[in-house]
């Protein structure tokens, strides 16, 4: 909770500003009813022109006051909590930045979108709403019953009756709202994860004909949002008309009982027009902050689920390490084994390997036996569940991770490029790298498909087939100088020549070690080792022509590949 709070103290300068502008536009617009009073009592009474023009004067000054105080005032709420979600979305961003493979297992994808968008928007509307309403309206509500008593008319209890009237019945509608209140954000949710997976999955929807499936899942959440909106906001809505009708028959009846009391003398009819002012203050005051209440419900689910953010223990952290000691430094795995939280079963089990400098290492296996994970352990964005992973004799826990992740490029599967051009796709590894730096790792990486570096980068690389974005992608990843290179599953897209020309191209990674991960046997053959998975176990090592020899299930994949593309592989 206090990183939702630091944001508000940072800006305390701010907020006695906004304040101080409140009590100014409160003393003003309750100084108005008693201009009003001294008009009717004196002016209207003695005829008195002159007067009523002095008093009319000042009133449009204290008026004219009144109105810039409250733009004043608006204008530095509205600041201040436009300043607030920035501030907030700049705390959650680097945090969920730090988040781990477990981390994003936790909170889903959408759910995160939707925490840094609607909660926060909802949490700065609330901000915005406290400054203007709820610190307003008490200090005007009170204000105005100290200046009613003032007056002394005995008509206070009219003031008093509705208010218990009003309570009596905005507590049962309120309780009949509060179900539907506070699950907008869940729906917004699943509504925006239905999205992302019609958006990502659109050419499996299409090619199977499954368009009419996708929209009635859709439409089934997009209806659950509409219908618990509906009935939430048409309770709410209803108190409105409801508390017209009061602040009405409340002005009635001042009306009706102050008119007896202005016959016996006890009462101006300027005090009275006075005290209406007065009484209508008071009760808008109370009708502002009712208002406000009703979307406490939701404000609180907001803040319950940005603050998850915060609160959210970040697995994988720095070790104490800040250098690695050795320019040509070893990894090796020791007898890791790894599973996911609540998992039964381990993913992977006693691995144990070496990357060495200048040697190229692969791993095979089917699906599921665990050949990304392991990629995904040497940065730590996974730890092992027991076991060790060494650079240069040290857990790699130890080491700091900027460290530790500044001597690993890794490739993922999924070729992910960003909005821009082809040169600032290509610094996000490397800011520092100068444009024949760039040619020459496009160069590596076959592609030859480009005009130059400045050629436009849609989203997702839209603009790009799958076989120029993994070359992309792993130009991207050789422009990065450093001592391992990680490649999973992304040759997978490339035909046999370019494949080659690329392979042939990353032996000259000045003596860095290459992991390969892929299901191709063309992709790995001419590795120095190639370590065979199934299930999660290392079953054979050794080179392409031992494994034939040695291993069994390597050699079906052999036999398999070549029935299925031919000579060549």
């Amino acid at each position: 909770m206090n990183a939702l709070i630091s944001p508000i103290i940072k800006k305390y300068k701010s907020f006695i500003l906004i304040l101080l502008l409140l009590i100014v536009q409160t003393y003003f617009t309750l100084t108005l009813p008693e201009y009003t009073a001294d008009i009717v009592n004196i002016g209207v009474a003695n005829a008195d022109i002159n007067y009523i023009y002095n008093i009319g004067i000042k009133m449009i000054i204290i008026t004219v006051l009144a109105t810039i105080s409250a733009i004043l005032a608006s204008f530095f709420s509205i600041r201040f909590s436009s300043g607030y979600a920035r501030d907030l979305r700049k705390m959650i961003i680097p945090k969920i930045l730090k988040f781990s493979n477990p981390e994003l297992n936790g909170i889903s994808k959408s759910s995160l979108i939707t925490r840094c968008t609607t909660d926060v928007s909802q949490i700065q509307t609330f901000i915005k709403e406290l400054l203007t309403v709820i610190i307003f309206a008490p200090i005007l509500g009170v204000g105005g019953i100290m200046k009613s008593l003032k007056l002394g008319t005995s008509l206070f209890w009219i003031i008093v009756l509705i208010f218990v009237v009003i309570i009596i019945l905005m507590i049962p509608l309120f309780k009949k709202a509060m179900p539907y209140l506070g699950k907008f954000q869940e729906i917004t949710d699943r509504i925006h994860g239905n999205t992302r997976e019609v958006l990502m999955g659109m050419p499996v929807i299409k090619t199977f004909a499954m368009q009419d499936y996708e929209d009635a899942k859709f439409d089934k959440v997009n209806s659950n949002y509409h219908k618990t909106r509906i009935n939430a906001y048409r309770i709410i809505l209803l108190s409105t008309p409801l508390l017209s009708l009061h602040l009405s028959l409340m002005t009635v009846g001042i009306i009706f009982f102050g008119s007896f009391q202005i016959e016996a003398g006890n009462l101006l009819i300027g005090d009275l027009l006075a005290f209406i002012q007065y009484a209508t203050q008071i009760v808008t005051a109370f009708i502002m902050v009712s208002t406000v209440f009703t979307i406490m419900p939701d404000v609180i689910v907001s803040i319950r689920r940005v603050n998850e953010i915060f609160q959210t223990e970040v697995r994988i952290v720095d070790g104490e390490i800040e250098t690695i000691s050795t320019d040509k430094p070893i990894i090796e795995f020791r007898n890791v084994d790894f599973k996911y939280p609540d998992s039964e079963s381990n993913i992977l089990t006693n691995i144990s390997f070496k990357l060495e400098p200048g040697k190229t290492i692969a791993i095979i296996g089917g699906i599921g036996s665990g050949k990304s994970t392991i990629l995904n352990l040497i940065p730590r964005l996974q730890d092992p569940t027991s076991g060790e992973i060494l650079l240069d004799g040290e857990n790699i826990k130890n080491y700091k991770l900027a460290p530790l992740r500044e001597t690993i490029s890794l490739t993922p599967q999924k070729a992910h490029l960003f909005k821009g051009t082809i040169k600032s796709n290509m610094k996000i590894i490397d800011k520092n790298a100068n444009d024949d730096e760039i040619n020459e790792a496009l160069k590596r990486a076959n592609v030859n498909f480009i005009n130059g570096l400045d050629d436009e980068v849609m989203p997702e690389g839209a603009n790009f087939s799958s076989s120029q974005k993994q070359r992309l992608s792993i130009a991207r990843s050789i422009l990065k100088k450093c001592n391992f290179y990680l490649f999973d599953e992304c040759f997978s897209e490339l035909d046999k020549n370019t494949e080659k020309i690329i392979k042939n191209n990353l032996k000259d990674l000045d003596d860095a070690s290459i992991l390969i991960v892929s299901k191709r046997i063309s992709t790995i053959k001419d590795a120095d080792e190639i370590i065979v998975l199934d299930n999660g176990k290392i079953i054979d090592s050794g080179t392409h022509d031992k494994l034939i020899e040695s291993c069994d299930i390597y050699r079906e994949i052999v036999n398999s590949q070549v029935n299925l593309l031919g000579d060549g592989i």
